[in-house]
């Protein structure tokens, strides 16, 4: 098992899918399914969605302990059409013998998950050059209908999870750092 693990748009996900095209092997389990649903979130967290705290953080130990000691089960991903996880999604296997996770937390120290990692891979992506693709990403998306209203999005919400992250030391925990260019 192996952390995948960056600020938002530093190309976790890119990087991630690019090695599953390698061999069928390797299997991923993102982070992005253990986000608490929409109706279990206030207005607040609602607004800071992808916050820390709008994560079930606890599902994802158990289920990280379970994968771990099985080699295999079924897992939640996340939709973002409909904007919230779907349960069983992900079918992991024995025959993925190596499983990336990827997620941006996944090395903060109030989850505690270092130890299920056998590894892990942090993306250092400068924060101007993420922000820009963040604002891209949510254009994209249809969250937003202007790159302006993108740029203003990622402020408020991306850009402060990733000087979380930044200001946990994330980067200098992990076993690998792969700098990104622009």
């Amino acid at each position: 098992l192996y952390a995948v693990v960056g600020i938002p748009g530093s190309g976790k996900s890119t990087l991630v899918k690019a090695i599953l095209k390698r061999s069928s092997s390797i299997g991923m389990l993102p982070m992005d399914g253990y986000h608490l649903r929409k109706s279990q979130l206030s207005s607040d967290q609602l607004a800071r969605r992808g916050a820390i705290d709008t994560f079930n953080d606890q599902r994802l130990k158990q289920d990280l302990n379970r994968l771990r000691r099985d080699r295999q089960g079924s897992f939640p991903d996340f939709d973002h059409a409909v904007g919230d996880p779907v349960e069983n999604a992900i079918t992991l296997t024995p025959a993925h013998r190596l499983v990336l996770i990827e997620g941006l937390y996944l090395l903060m120290r109030q989850w505690n998950l270092e130890s299920f990692f056998d590894g892990s891979i942090f993306i250092d992506c400068d924060l101007e050059v993420a922000m820009a693709r963040v604002a891209k990403r949510h254009l994209q998306s249809g969250l937003v209908t202007s790159l302006e209203e993108g740029f203003q999005r990622a402020q408020r919400n991306d850009r402060l999870n990733a000087e979380r992250i930044l200001e946990d030391g994330c980067k200098s925990r992990a076993s690998l750092v792969i700098r990104c260019e622009a």
